[in-house]
């Protein structure tokens, strides 16, 4: 039986690029996404309860504006991949996905039928705004999702979503900067509605429903590394149409759990560089990112493994931690100069 309160208090991403998929590449988006016909948006806005923004598009943009609504685009076409293969693998049955009681399974599949369709409007509405700047739209990809059952989603849905939260403040605060006044109006109130979704996945896994008093901050170019994850390599029309930058993966072999430890990172060294020294940077809550050592254990060619505190016991480090492997020691005064000065994450670590 599907228990609708999953055990578990912890994760990174790191955990699920091993598993194996249930499925891969379902190479068609639903309800004629990304380019629905009349009749097929408004059968989407009936599922997600609500409608397109209808007053008018502002009349300029930034440069950097259209960055946030390409990363954007490219984030919610993922999402919308997601979410209809989790409906398809639970309407249809597959093992791991089943549920004994009929009605645990309409609760959740009306819920996540809801999610899928705001989803594909929140989509809709980043290559609308591109459009209508005469800027290519982003094209989905093929994806791939490594998951095994039920549980896995809903925690890497909730691991996502909560990077997700993240990077909007980083996009409001672009917004800002590019005076794109309207647009950061909008995007505030899809902060809002990832809350309420990422609170429901919270609640599926017994935990409380608020992670945190201030969401962990994140970046750009940290979201556009972490979604080619779950991307197959070649498959984007257009991913370089994207001005953000892919880090080298950032694997976190160890069990993080709320104390300080040590824990053990794989990672490569595009420079081969044994005599640089390099630093595990964590961004957690809205606090000054935390910069400690990286004593290298073992390199194989620019394979390397190395270890680093995690020091949650003097810094509070609930909810959601953003770990970097920078070249520089810091100290940082953001995010931002985080992401300039890192080689290879984010590694995603969820305590509470």
């Amino acid at each position: 039986m599907r228990n609708l309160y999953l055990a578990g208090a912890l994760v990174s991403l790191a955990c699920f690029v091993t598993a194996a998929p249930t499925s891969l590449m379902r190479g068609q988006l639903p309800d004629g996404m990304p380019s629905p016909g009349p009749s097929e948006l408004k059968q989407i806005e009936q599922s997600a309860h609500g409608t397109l923004p209808n007053g008018p598009p502002p009349p300029a943009i930034s440069n950097q504006g259209i960055v946030n609504l390409k990363l954007i685009a490219f984030n919610e076409l993922f999402e919308v991949a997601f979410f209809n293969e989790l409906i398809t693998n639970i309407t249809e049955n597959v093992e791991g996905y089943r549920f004994n009681k009929a009605e645990e399974q309409t609760v959740v599949l009306d819920a996540l039928k809801a999610i899928l369709a705001q989803e594909e409007l929140h989509a809709l509405r980043a290559n609308d705004a591109l459009s209508h700047f005469n800027v290519t739209e982003i094209e989905p990809c093929k994806y791939q999702f490594p998951v095994q059952d039920f549980d896995d989603a809903i925690v890497l849905a909730s691991t996502f979503t909560s990077l997700v939260l993240g990077t909007l403040q980083d996009v409001v605060e672009r917004f800002a900067l590019g005076h794109d006044v309207d647009l950061a109006r909008e995007i505030s109130s899809v902060i809002g509605q990832e809350g309420e979704q990422q609170g429901w996945f919270r609640v599926m896994q017994g935990k409380i429903p608020s992670e945190l008093p201030f969401l962990t901050t994140s970046d750009l170019n940290f979201a556009f590394t972490a979604i080619q994850d779950f991307v197959v390599p070649g498959s984007c029309p257009n991913i370089f149409d994207i001005p953000l930058r892919t880090f080298e993966d950032l694997k976190i072999l160890s069990t993080p759990g709320p104390q300080s430890q040590n824990l053990t990172f794989q990672f490569n060294d595009p420079d081969n560089d044994a005599a640089h020294p390099l630093w595990m940077t964590y961004i957690n809550q809205q606090n000054l990112p935390i910069v400690e050592p990286l004593h290298i254990i073992s390199r194989d060619g620019r394979e390397v493994q190395a270890e680093a505190l995690f020091p949650f016991d003097d810094h509070e480090m609930n909810g959601l931690t953003i770990a970097t492997v920078t070249n520089l020691e810091g100290p940082f005064e953001d995010v931002s100069s985080v992401a300039k000065w890192t080689l290879a994450g984010p590694g995603l670590i969820i305590i509470n």
